[in-house]
């Protein structure tokens, strides 16, 4: 089994910042308060009982997840104590797949939804079982369908949905401001390839030659993002496989006009070239838009002078669509699975989920739909703004090797952005690149 196989893409965080001060200090009233949710406490475990958590959290979604467990352990009172143990993305799926072999792995785990592809079919992760589900009080209609079902296979789940996250459209208030391009609350784009492109350009026309009119970094998976982002936006896009996952099967069509549109604001310069780190760029007011992922809401909420807001990512093709993945909570495989500490993690789960709206702090959308409503969730800034493009994630292919062919289309991507591949000459060298892998 290949590393890389149990690898999350190529993407590593993109900004290490540490813990979020201010972000803490606005957890402090839920560590603090009663349990004012409203949401039973769990029965109490016939014996005390801790449960092992892995997290690949960094930055401020460690801070908010390590508030949260604390909360967890000090208000419960079912006799569980959950320990958590954060690791590194770069190397968090490779660490749980050798613990899981080993018989060592944790209670629970973050796994996203992509890795269930792999982790499903070598028996990675444990179904979990309607009558366990029941008792711990886990209600599968209480969850974003569209979230949802990334966690089934077969007709089993296969974890507890947490949230949704993806790319959305960060702008910077001022900059749109003087390009005539933001009133009143409201930014002015026109539909289709022309409107986006016409938006780019009155920004560049009206901001120093120094801020980027959109940065998106032409390395590294980001820009991958974007383009699977706008080939799902295209009836009939959003496709690498054929039916049985055999071989490549690119709606050709649909991946050139994307690919040539993505191609064109780089070639434009509206994309600026050689960005190195998209996300300071903005915070420091050096980009008027931004497309990234929701994850730096709580970055930028902390930077000085930064007067920013959040979108959709606009719909230029068919319909709404944007890359996205989804945190779960899964039960890792266990040699000898204990009862008691399934439940355990499950309650644990169950409870997590339903606070969703303090995990939203991070910038993820909560899976729990009451969570998606609630008053603490609403009274967050910035959320409300995109939380409805939930329901519009382009997940990645449900495939075994999705990682490697990511790892290729990056490559791939950055040669045609730097202009030794032309989108023909690309589309051309993937099929045959992405059969090479499903043939392997």
């Amino acid at each position: 089994m290949r590393r890389s196989d149990f690898w999350y893409g190529k993407r590593t965080p993109l900004w290490l910042v540490p813990v979020l001060a201010g972000g803490v200090l606005l957890l402090g009233w839920w560590l603090t308060g009663e349990n004012e949710s409203g949401y039973e406490t769990p029965a109490a475990a016939e014996e005390p009982v801790t449960i092992e958590f892995w997290t690949p959290f960094s930055g401020g979604d460690s801070s908010f997840m390590n508030a949260l467990v604390a909360r967890y352990n000090e208000e419960n009172g079912d006799g569980v104590t959950v320990r958590m143990n954060n690791n590194k993305l770069d190397d968090y799926y490779a660490k749980l797949s050798t613990a899981i072999v080993t018989g060592e792995a944790p209670d629970i785990a973050i796994v996203h939804a992509s890795k269930y592809a792999q982790y499903v079919p070598a028996e990675f992760l444990s179904p979990i079982g309607e009558d366990e589900a029941v008792k711990a009080g886990v209600d599968w209609t209480g969850y974003n369908p569209n979230i949802l079902r990334r966690t089934e296979v077969d007709g089993s789940y296969y974890g507890v949905p947490l949230d949704a996250h993806f790319g959305v459209l960060y702008y910077n208030k001022k900059w749109l401001e003087q390009a005539g391009l933001y009133r009143n609350g409201k930014v002015s784009i026109e539909p289709g390839e022309r409107g986006f492109t016409d938006f780019l350009e009155k920004i560049r026309a009206e901001v120093p030659e120094d801020v980027a009119p959109l940065a998106v970094p032409n390395i590294r998976i980001d820009s991958l993002w974007l383009w699977w982002s706008l080939y799902s936006q295209i009836d009939g896009g959003g496709r690498l496989y054929s039916a049985d996952g055999m071989h490549a099967d690119l709606n050709t069509a649909a991946a050139k006009r994307s690919l040539d549109y993505v191609d064109s604001l780089y070639r434009e310069g509206l994309i600026p070239p050689d960005i190195n780190d998209a996300t300071s760029q903005f915070a420091q007011g050096k980009a008027a838009t931004l497309f990234l992922g929701v994850w730096s809401i709580g970055l930028f909420e902390q930077a000085e002078s930064l007067d920013f807001g959040v979108m959709p990512l606009p719909q230029i093709y068919d319909r709404p669509a944007s890359w996205g993945d989804a945190h779960t909570l899964a039960l890792p495989a266990q040699a000898e699975a204990d009862p008691a500490r399934r439940q355990a993690a499950l309650r644990f789960a169950d409870w997590l989920t339903r606070r969703g709206g303090v995990w939203a702090q991070a910038g993820h959308i909560p899976a729990y739909e009451a969570a998606a409503h609630s008053p603490e969730f609403l009274a967050l800034p910035h959320r409300r703004d995109y939380a409805e493009a939930a329901d519009d994630v382009a997940y990645f292919p449900d495939h075994p090797k999705q990682g490697r062919v990511n790892d290729e289309l990056v490559a791939e991507l950055e040669r045609l952005w730097s202009g030794s591949l032309t989108v023909d000459g690309l589309l051309a060298r993937l099929g045959p690149r992405i059969d090479r892998i499903l043939e392997e």
